[in-house]
């Protein structure tokens, strides 16, 4: 029982929270200022954001890791595996919050950005796409980010439900450790195919290289874990070593096309994180505070942190009028929209997706 209990870490919690911190960084440095964009620290900004652009690869490997470690310990403890309540489990997750965030982008933001900045809106998004969780094929397609506000996330919960949709059919198929075989196949072609066709980052086949490897080694944590254990029980500077090379092969994606090498490599670095303070009592990161607390509001804070970029920079621009500089652009609206995205996560998470997690509970595996 020992493992079941690990597989609900709060080091999981942990890395979630740095996972989101890393896209809010990524989205949190904007300004529509010459001058600025020019500056000294505005450009070291920038260069900051491309170094922690490793969020949404996190989540993603995360991702297939808990997924697939979670429907072999259903398979292994239940003796069977529920897909029914698989599903039910993830829509209560996913939906209410993913549905909200659509409302705010294809009703209100029309609505308040007409009444209070006068501005003509013409959107890109297909709305019926980010309804059927399409999004991400949706923004290839464009080539460009939907204009109404806090759309453009909602590429990755796309993928996840893509994901979530067909992953647990292979495994009614191939249950136990046969899943070896339909995992190994997705990840060789994704591999293959995202090269074959140079394949955007938002497409589901490149995106399933991160999710294969993650559920590869949720796969080797449930039926090979005294190797998982074996490779964990180090020193932390393996760890570090790993965070540090999966900065490096963030940097040399920029400078080179070679995207499937890079996706495979920052996949396994970030994978063997994952089980690192899983299995390891060295270097655990719940011991700091504030990212095991944050944890479980960073799906809300995901979705929410564009809504509240753009809140920030409507109140400090077009309601307060204060110049868009260096200060305000690099320090005060980030500050401001985290704080935004900090509070309504919080209300989130208690006052309506708690309604939603309470009756996912009635479908969980443990029961």
């Amino acid at each position: 029982m020992q493992n079941k209990e690990k597989f609900r870490f709060e080091n999981l919690d942990s890395i979630r929270t740095i996972a989101f911190l890393s896209t809010f960084m990524a989205h949190a440095f904007y300004t529509e200022s010459v001058e600025v964009k020019a500056s000294t620290t505005f450009q070291w900004a920038v260069k900051f954001r491309e170094v922690f652009s490793f969020g949404v690869p996190i989540f993603f490997v995360l991702s297939g890791f808990l997924i697939t470690y979670l429907m072999l310990k259903e398979k292994e403890d239940q003796g069977g595996f529920s897909l029914k309540n698989f599903y039910i489990r993830r829509v209560l997750r996913i939906w209410p919050v993913y549905y909200l965030v659509l409302l705010v982008g294809f009703v209100l933001f029309p609505m308040l950005r007409g009444v209070f900045l006068d501005t003509a809106y013409v959107e890109t998004a297909t709305p019926w796409m980010y309804m059927s969780f399409l999004s991400n094929f949706d923004q290839i397609n464009q080539g460009e980010l939907p204009y109404g506000v806090g759309l453009g996330p909602t590429w990755s919960v796309s993928v996840e439900e893509q994901f979530y949709l067909f992953w647990p059919l292979l495994f009614i198929l191939f249950r136990g450790k046969k899943f070896i075989y339909p995992l190994l196949l997705v990840l060789i072609s994704s591999t293959f195919l995202t090269r074959m066709l140079g394949l955007p980052t938002k497409h589901l086949i490149l995106c399933m290289i991160y999710l294969s490897v993650g559920g590869l080694f949720g796969y080797l944590s449930m039926y090979r874990n005294v190797v998982i254990k074996r490779i964990t029980n180090i020193h932390p500077v393996f760890f570090l070593a790993s965070a540090g090379l999966t900065l490096w092969l963030i940097q040399l994606s920029f400078q080179y096309s070679l995207n499937y090498i890079f996706v495979f490599l920052i996949a396994i670095c970030i994978a063997y994180m994952i089980v690192y303070q899983c299995y390891s009592e060295r270097f655990q990161l719940k011991r700091i505070p504030f990212l095991e607390k944050l944890g479980k509001y960073t799906y809300g804070l995901y979705l929410y942190h564009v809504i509240c970029n753009f809140i920030s920079h409507t109140l400090i621009g077009d309601v307060l009028h204060f110049e868009d500089n260096v200060v305000t652009s690099v320090f005060v609206k980030p500050l401001l929209s985290l704080g935004f995205s900090l509070i309504i996560s919080y209300y989130s998470y208690h006052y309506f997706e708690s309604y939603f997690l309470k009756m996912k509970n009635r479908f969980s595996a443990s029961k």
